[in-house]
């Protein structure tokens, strides 16, 4: 994106200004792009945990709603991961919640900003020292991981701003999910008239049954949660079955992959690389940026 846009979206922000309703008008687009998405969330990096440490009860109460969904599809030394993790404020205290033993833990979120701010948030509140999370930045069309390679995959609020590529983002979902998806999105189909015009408005996902249907998923519960923040935005719990279009197998360790392949990457200094394609990708502050756009191409290391 051009730098003119950068300098007018940090201003539209600072003003107190949507800056995706900004960028969506001096792009000519009537959609959220990743760009716009990625830009809007990195300019308000730490704005949630301010808004957590705040609100820090009602934030603690939400999360242990949602770990309670969780936990019925959790098993001794289940794989978790979470999907567009943001500052990681939800899932810090949701595995405060956590009892069963996990063998990994992933978080990943378009935005590097947040991951590095959430990632102290995270240090000084999840009380679950046994958890050890792998965070890295990622688009969530192209998740770095390898197929059917995590047992269970959740999100809260993640999927929300994607109202153009709901099917794309949920089949890149499904190809890296073994067992369920237990997303926290917001419903659409649940909501009042005044907030049906909201999500139209700002291009947040609906039909999300329709579309796990269309892909060869089952969408198995949908239960509104009772601590929804905004009445216009109402937060719902999908539990869905995934479609199981390979075999699946046992995965002793779970490796970082180009984006979107099973084609592994391998740890180097400061990057990860990737013999099959001569790509590598950077790692600032001990944060692995898993993106095309800041792939690498190497070949002379191979």
């Amino acid at each position: 994106m051009k730098s003119s846009y950068l300098d007018k979206a940090r201003k539209v922000y600072a003003e107190n200004n949507n800056v995706t309703e900004f960028l969506k008008n001096e792009l000519q687009k009537d959609y959220n792009t990743d760009e716009i998405i990625e830009i809007a969330y990195d300019l308000q990096a730490g704005s949630y945990i301010k808004n957590t440490n705040l609100n820090f009860a009602n934030k603690d109460l939400y999360a242990n709603e949602l770990a309670e969904f969780l936990k019925p599809h959790l098993t001794d030394q289940s794989s978790l991961l979470d999907v567009g993790t943001g500052e990681l404020t939800t899932l810090s205290l949701l595995l405060n919640r956590i009892s069963t033993s996990l063998s990994n833990v992933f978080a990943f979120d378009i935005s590097w900003s947040r991951l590095y701010k959430g990632l102290d948030f995270f240090q000084h509140n999840c009380n679950n020292k046994n958890i050890k999370l792998q965070s890295f930045v990622a688009d969530i069309k192209c998740i770095p991981l390898p197929s059917k390679s995590i047992d269970i995959v959740t999100s809260n609020h993640a999927l929300e701003p994607n109202g153009n590529n709901l099917e794309n983002l949920l089949k890149e979902i499904f190809r890296i999910t073994k067992i369920k998806c237990i997303l926290f999105e917001p419903s659409y189909e649940l909501n009042s008239d005044e907030g049906k015009y909201r999500m139209d408005k700002l291009g947040y996902i609906k039909n999300i049954e329709g579309a796990v249907c269309n892909l060869g998923g089952k969408v198995i519960d949908i239960k509104l949660l009772n601590n929804i923040e905004n009445i216009l935005n109402p937060t719902a719990c999908f539990i869905i079955e995934p479609p199981q279009t390979i075999s699946l197998t046992e995965t002793k360790e779970i490796k970082f992959t180009v984006p979107g392949t099973d084609m592994n990457l391998v740890k180097e200094d400061y990057f990860y690389k990737s013999s099959d394609t001569g790509l590598v990708f950077p790692i600032l502050k001990n944060i692995p940026i898993f993106k095309y756009k800041y792939g690498i191409l190497a070949t002379a290391l191979f």
